[in-house]
């Protein structure tokens, strides 16, 4: 048996007859010690379990502030979340929708929601509308640096900033513009204690010099030729700024600061995808660290995508969820922070807050579709015949915490998978997470259409030598396999090899 092209990362080209690959709810793992049996294998995202439920939605926003206490919008409440998830409502914006920006600088809270910003005293534990009629009115986003808050205003390319450790004093003299070009700011962020100020088409770099009149002036060179195309997509990873680039020449491609340089992250297949999607401004990002692995994780709420990259392999994978309707879409997370040790996503739909786990297999108990669409297999157009297929897989995964008849099954692509071993009067997985199964389908057209569903048991708990074959492939001039697994169970894909023969033209 012969070694195929079965693991890697995500890419599908403008045409699937060039690169169909796809790696869903699988993130790739390299290892160049030698040691491992594959240099490259996949496995399965984490799992969500339910940390924290606020009876008001959507969530907005949530921020782990210098006090260890994780601080949430959802709807039209602030509210704040203790370690064991129980929160407490602790005011009211005059917004309920709508992302929500935080900074703190120790013992104030800052909250700007677009319309309007907000205290909340961790001191004297109030929540209130700053007052000071030189505040500025749109703000969009606001950082915290030397002491001072810093805010935009939506539309202009002006910033301003507090007095010094006081969120509720401002003056209409304290405000700068972003100059070296005739754009708005979106966004601001701190990085190493530079304030960066992302527009339209250019980025600057602002430090604070000490000046008396106004403290920040711009770096001279700190000028990058690459504005933002989603003011939410700002995210810090890896000692450096991620984000989703727009300049003069077009938009749509991901970047991240190498120095005052914006070096491109995303593949042209990524870019691709991106470009056929009706409206990217509002797409957000967060970034965080999990098990050795540098993850930037881009969502597309229109366009129901997630990407993600991680800067440990520089590979690119895709998360999905399933959303209320039973539909596969984009990541359910729409906003990211790490409070009391655990990596918290707050949900797109309602005002749930989950957290992260290696060993949960299920979305708060929803089904999560496992899927690796693999590269082109061809012969110089000679049809190639495939008589066995054997995954190199963990295989005595199965769990007897879970009956066989609960789970839901669905491909990747949102549609249910059925075959004739679905159970009588329900539409749920064959075999269950007892026995789990993968489920194997191809095309042989290209990429284009993928054929019927054959499926091969993971083994029940403890069967470590059950192996997952395929027989009787048949044959193809040019073929991709899918492989999909919804059971929930542990994922890891190592490898693939095929008996394949060569035949006539």
């Amino acid at each position: 048996m012969a070694k195929i092209g079965f693991i890697g990362e995500a890419y599908t080209s403008r045409s699937p007859n060039v690169a169909a690959c796809r790696t869903v709810n699988l993130f790739p793992e390299v290892d160049n010690t030698g040691s491992s049996k594959s240099v490259v294998s996949l496995h399965g995202r984490p799992g969500l379990d339910l940390f924290s439920y606020l009876t008001i939605y959507p969530m907005r926003g949530q921020y782990s502030a210098s006090n260890g206490v994780l601080y949430a919008v959802a709807g039209g409440k602030f509210y704040s979340v203790a370690g064991d998830g129980t929160e407490t409502e602790k005011g009211t914006l005059q917004t309920s929708a709508g992302r929500v920006s935080f900074a703190d600088n120790g013992s104030e809270v800052l909250v700007v929601d677009g319309t309007t910003g907000y205290i909340f005293n961790i001191g004297g534990d109030t929540f209130t509308a700053i007052a000071d009629a030189d505040f500025p009115t749109t703000p969009d986003m606001c950082t915290f640096i030397d002491g001072y808050f810093i805010v935009n205003k939506r539309g202009t390319g002006t910033f301003y900033i507090s007095a010094l450790y006081d969120g509720t004093a401002w003056d209409a003299l304290d405000v700068a513009t972003a100059e070296a070009h005739p754009d708005n700011i979106l966004a601001v962020a701190n990085d190493h204690r530079e304030l960066w100020l992302f527009g339209d088409f250019s980025t600057e770099v602002w430090v604070n010099t000490g000046n008396a009149s106004f403290p920040f002036e711009r770096i001279n060179g700190a000028v990058i030729e690459e504005g933002i195309a989603a003011r939410w997509s700002v995210a810090q990873l890896d000692n450096s700024l991620f984000w989703l680039g727009k300049n003069k020449n077009g938009q749509g491609r991901v970047v991240r600061a190498n120095g005052y340089q914006p070096q491109v992250i995303s593949t042209r297949a990524i870019e691709e995808a991106i470009a056929g999607y009706s409206d990217i401004s509002d797409a957000w990002a967060c970034a965080l660290i999990w098990h050795g692995h540098a993850w930037y994780v881009l969502s597309f709420p229109t366009a129901d995508a997630t990407w993600v990259y991680d800067a440990t392999t520089g590979m690119w994978h895709e998360w999905s969820s399933r959303n209320a309707i039973g539909e596969f879409k984009r990541f359910i997370g729409n906003c990211y922070c790490f409070a009391y040790g655990k990596h918290l996503f707050g949900d797109y739909e309602d005002g749930d807050i989950y957290a992260f786990n290696s060993g949960t297999y299920t979305d708060n108990g929803e089904p999560i579709v496992r899927t690796r669409r693999t590269q082109h297999l061809s012969g110089d157009m000679k049809n190639l015949f495939m008589s066995r297929l054997q995954v190199d897989m963990e295989m005595g995964i199965g769990d007897s915490n879970y009956s066989s008849d609960t789970l839901i099954a669905y491909l990747a692509d949102g549609s249910e998978i059925a075959d004739g071993s679905i159970l009588a009067g329900g539409e749920f997985a064959p075999g269950g997470s007892v026995n789990p199964q993968a489920m194997l389908r191809w095309s042989d057209d290209g990429g284009h259409i993928f054929g019927n569903e054959h499926w091969v048991t993971l083994g029940k708990q403890g069967e470590y030598k059950k192996r997952a074959v395929w027989n009787r492939l048949g044959r193809s001039r040019d073929r991709v396999y899918e492989l999909n697994i919804t059971d929930p169970v542990k994922v890891t894909l190592i490898d693939a090899h095929a008996e394949i023969t060569g035949g006539r033209h």
